[in-house]
């Protein structure tokens, strides 16, 4: 009889691990639900209970002030303060009362004791009041005694049902830290079972895959330098030895890959064209053959005027649209035998063998016209763009190096002066200045011979 296949060894390995795991998952779920509501249940003892009572208290406070303020002062502001708070309160205190729910009787009946203290203070604030607008200068302390003395009892109330509040929400926090201890306790127990059979499922898998696969990498690495040409021997590991026998199918394979990567490096993935690597190769390429045969060669920098107005105003891929629509127009509007790269994300660089200046000028105003008077229609939007672009000519004691810096200060100059057109590097200018490249970064121009 042979030996089960790894396909049927790995799946019995998993099955052992995801079902302790998965009941780890739902006693965890239950338990944590169940906390979950218990807390959410006093969380909500408090907004819809505590916390109203803490604010009629502090209510109560606020109101015996505009009540002294009008004793001493007789203003009506603050006369008409206490009576409008007086009734919010009433309001407040009478709202509980409606709702008669058997649970919270005992609550409701110093509610009711609560909203009758107050109910007679206001009304005695009212006689008082009436005393003071006949302008009667003997106020009766009787009655303002019995005015601070329904206060104190409306908030003693207040502070009763505050402390029976407080006793209900413990009990409930209490309930869910009972819930929450019980489920990291099982939980804990089901995690020690499942560490206990991820260890023998370990085990499992070295002795019954994780071998065969080191034997598979010891025959692999002698058939790689032609060492063997035996089959690998695994009793019933079928797929071991159908590996072996297609190896000398992966060679050609990971040849074909590694073509295949080699053209994805030189290659921008947003506008095909060549990236920053593959265009300083061919720069260095066309500079040698300058060295060597005294040919001539220009170089085109374009920066696309003000592209983050672009991504701002109409998105990231409207932004991107536009540079695959530019980059199309440039190779529409060069030869075959020129080299257009994109450097940086609107940035673009162009090498033009065997041109001279004017050459290269006439071509850099037909793209900058081409594009200025292109209308780009994007995702029902209308817009246009410029570019600015930085012309320099090889001569023939010149290095690469200051060939890129003339470029970078022709484009430089083109943009202080307006952007939206084509600048020629003057020479002599780079001569005079000690020069900082702005849109060619340092470390490309190490890669340089």
């Amino acid at each position: 009889m042979s030996a089960p296949s790894l396909r049927n060894r790995l799946r019995l390995s998993i099955i052992i691990i995801i079902l302790p795991f998965l009941l780890m998952t739902g006693i965890g779920y239950f338990f944590f639900q169940q906390s979950t509501n218990a807390f959410n249940n006093a969380i909500e003892d408090i907004i819809s209970d505590v916390v109203p009572v803490t604010e009629l208290k502090d209510k109560i406070q606020q109101t015996v002030i505009p009540f002294n303020l009008f004793l001493d002062n007789h203003q009506l502001d603050n006369k008409n303060r206490f009576l409008y708070l007086s009734n919010d309160i009433k309001n407040s205190l009478a709202n509980p009362i409606k709702l008669q729910q058997k649970e919270h009787s005992l609550e409701n009946d110093i509610y009711r004791l609560a909203y009758l203290n107050w109910r007679n203070s206001h009304r005695i604030a009212t006689k008082i009041f009436a005393q003071i607008d006949k302008q009667d200068t003997h106020i009766s302390h009787h009655l303002l005694r019995e005015f601070y003395q329904y206060v104190i009892e409306t908030t003693l109330s207040l502070d009763k049902l505050h402390l029976a509040m407080q006793d209900r929400v413990k009990i409930r926090f209490q309930k869910a830290k009972d819930l929450k201890f019980n489920a990291i306790v099982l939980s804990s127990i089901v995690f020690l079972l499942v560490y206990i059979l991820a260890l023998i499922t370990i085990f499992f898998l070295n002795r019954s895959i994780i071998q065969p696969i080191e034997k598979l990498a010891q025959w692999s690495d002698t058939f790689l330098h032609k060492k063997t040409n035996t089959a690998l021997n695994l009793k019933s590991y079928k797929e071991f030895e159908a590996i072996a026998a297609h190896y000398s199918q992966f060679s050609k394979l990971l040849e074909d890959e590694r073509k295949a990567f080699e053209q994805f490096t030189q290659q921008d993935e947003l506008t095909q064209m060549h990236n920053k690597r593959a265009f300083i190769e061919q720069l260095n390429y066309e500079h040698t053959r300058h060295q060597r045969y005294n040919t001539q060669y220009s170089l085109m920098l374009i920066d696309i005027d003000h592209m983050s107005s672009v991504s701002q105003n109409y998105g990231e891929s409207v932004s991107e649209l536009t540079l695959v629509k530019i980059a199309n127009m440039l190779k529409k509007s060069i030869r075959p035998t020129d080299v257009p790269a994109r450097y940086e994300r609107d940035i673009f660089i162009i090498l033009l063998p065997e041109v001279d200046e004017h050459g290269a000028t006439h071509t850099a105003e037909r793209i900058r016209n081409s594009i200025s008077e292109y209308v780009f229609k994007i995702n029902n939007v209308k817009f246009g763009v410029t570019v600015s672009i930085g012309l320099s000519l090889i001569h023939e004691t010149q290095s690469l190096l200051e060939l890129l810096q003339c470029v970078d200060m022709a484009l430089q100059n083109a943009k202080l002066a307006g952007r939206n057109q084509v600048q020629l590097c003057d020479r002599q200018q780079l001569d005079r200045t000690t020069f900082y490249p702005k849109f060619l970064q340092e470390s490309d121009l190490k890669l340089l011979k």
